[in-house]
């Protein structure tokens, strides 16, 4: 088994296959390339705060959903890759269906069921979230996304400042208990628009100016995202192919210690901005 370093420049990354690999005894097999330049190389997780969060809440009927397909559709197109979670109340809600294969393994008793499909893998956890906090959730989506959008969780997040919020309103007194409670505001939909121009926060018909929603979340996360994808471009690691989350700590002491090696090999040179790919593969017998 063997760690092959790759040192390669940006005219070389379409000669990758060419590249000549510095080999060390080692029993992992990986491949880290040390790019000189910020190519795309993969996504990563990192905690709440660095994530780009909208939510939508308000009450039943009011536009919540409506509004949240319109930002899909919309920030779909723009490029940028979207998950959404949304919260359930009903106690006894299943996503599964009585009777089919995947409900009958859980009800065997499996805590985790994954079923998949040509074009679609699901999985089920039967765990306890009555008292899971808001990172806790955000864990469950996958790292490569740009953009998480929110449905309901208004105990969580309605103090929480880091996330932006659009409020779907149905009468006045919902708009002025939302006003109160929910910061901050970015924007209001529903059929109210007079109470939201009377407290200085925009009021969007996403029936009529779907694009203006859409701007109006672009415009608030745009930055954010930006950073965020540059982050994911100083270190990227995988196993067996699978992304592994990390966290800017642990991003920045793994960068550093591995470019600090690398600097000690004979003929290497490394300007500190290079981009890293770990890429460590499962292989059966040695060598």
């Amino acid at each position: 088994m063997q760690l092959q370093i790759f040192i390669i420049s940006r005219e070389e990354i379409e000669g990758i296959a060419s590249a000549t690999p510095i080999l060390i005894d080692n029993p992992l097999v990986a491949n880290i390339l040390f790019l000189n330049s910020r190519t795309p190389l993969g996504y990563r997780n990192e905690e709440l705060p660095n994530m780009s969060i909208v939510a939508v809440v308000g009450s039943k009927k009011s536009g919540k959903t409506t509004a949240i397909e319109t930002l899909i559709k919309g920030l779909t197109k723009r490029g940028y890759k979207i998950a959404t979670v949304k919260h359930i109340p009903e106690v006894d809600f299943t996503i599964d269906t009585e009777g089919k294969d995947t409900w009958r393994h859980a009800k065997a008793g499996a805590s985790t069921v994954i079923s998949v499909a040509p074009n679609e893998l699901a999985t089920i956890k039967k765990v306890d979230t009555t008292k899971y906090d808001l990172s806790e959730i955000i864990r469950n989506v996958e790292d490569y996304v740009d953009i998480i959008i929110l449905e309901g969780f208004r105990k969580l997040i309605e103090q929480n400042s880091a996330i932006p919020k659009i409020v779907a309103a149905k009468t006045t007194s919902e708009i002025l208990e939302a006003s109160k409670r929910c910061k901050p505001i970015l924007s209001f939909v529903g059929p109210i628009p007079t109470e939201a121009a009377r407290l200085n926060i925009p009021y969007i018909d996403m029936l009529k100016e779907p694009e203006k929603l859409v701007n109006s979340v672009d415009k608030k996360l745009a930055a954010s995202i930006e950073k965020r994808r540059k982050r994911r471009e100083d270190i990227q690691i995988q196993i067996d192919g699978r992304p592994l989350p990390l966290n800017p700590f642990v991003q920045k002491i793994m960068r550093n210690t591995i470019l600090a090696m690398v600097s000690t090999l004979k003929g290497t040179k490394i300007k500190r901005d290079e981009s890293l790919f770990l890429n460590v593969r499962s292989v059966s017998g040695r060598e």
